[in-house]
């Protein structure tokens, strides 16, 4: 384990009686060993403290963010951080669960929109950017311009760098008019927006709407603010 990340942002060792749980501090230390005097954790490993969504679809399990669902979600909810950010480096590895009873529909990060009430009474709603991960990739304009990175996409963007069913290493990196995103050490999108589209905004997990179960677990969700412009999980 990185011991001077874990001293950074005060987290015990995890074999210690009082630690935090082994798999979120695996977690961690997995992550780029870049930027330790800058990152902010944004997930403490134990519980949703400094998060809010719906309850019944968001939860902490093994040192992970989960989100899942059993019955049917009227629209797409989101577990947002308290916090709004404008230019970031994020990085965090997440996960699908892949059975014959789940859906493959993909999940996202949404990022520089707002929040919003949704269909069903769901005040956990989003409109702008979603940063898409997971059996369908790139950019999708929630309730404004639908898909705009690739641009004229249909149907599922697949790239071969995913690992279904298994830990994928996302890093996104907002600065200005321009997103990018890379996915286990590969480039996914390199977008610039339109001015004037993009604004300081919390960050969302997704679970989308859907009928039939879904599950998700995110994990490390670290944040830069007013990074330096690079990728540093991009392979060389």
């Amino acid at each position: 384990l990185h011991d001077a990340w874990l001293t950074h942002v005060g987290h015990l060792r995890p074999q210690t009686k009082i630690g935090l749980p082994l798999a979120f501090a695996q977690a961690v230390a997995s992550l780029p060993d870049v930027d330790l005097g800058r990152r902010v954790s944004l997930f403490n490993g134990k519980d949703l403290a400094g998060w809010e969504g719906d309850s019944q679809y968001w939860s902490v399990e093994d040192g992970a963010i989960v989100g899942r669902n059993a019955g049917t979600v009227p629209s797409s909810t989101y577990l947002f951080s308290k916090k709004a950010y404008r230019n970031f480096r994020l990085l965090f590895e997440v996960k699908q669960t892949v059975s014959p009873e789940h859906s493959t529909m993909h999940s996202a990060v949404g990022i520089l929109g707002e929040k919003m009430e949704d269909k069903g009474g769901n005040a956990f709603g989003f409109r702008g950017p979603l940063v898409m991960f997971c059996h369908d990739w790139g950019i999708w304009d929630a309730n404004r311009r639908n898909r705009i990175e690739p641009a004229g996409q249909k149907g599922a963007l697949r790239i071969p760098a995913e690992k279904t069913g298994d830990w994928n290493l996302i890093e996104i990196v907002a600065i200005g008019d321009r997103i990018r995103g890379v996915a286990n050490g590969t480039l996914v999108f390199d977008f610039t927006d339109q001015p004037g589209m993009l604004k300081a905004s919390p960050l969302g997990l997704q679970l989308h709407a859907n009928q039939k179960p879904q599950e998700y677990r995110f994990r490390g969700l670290v944040v830069v603010e007013d990074p330096d412009d690079r990728l540093v999980t991009l392979k060389k």
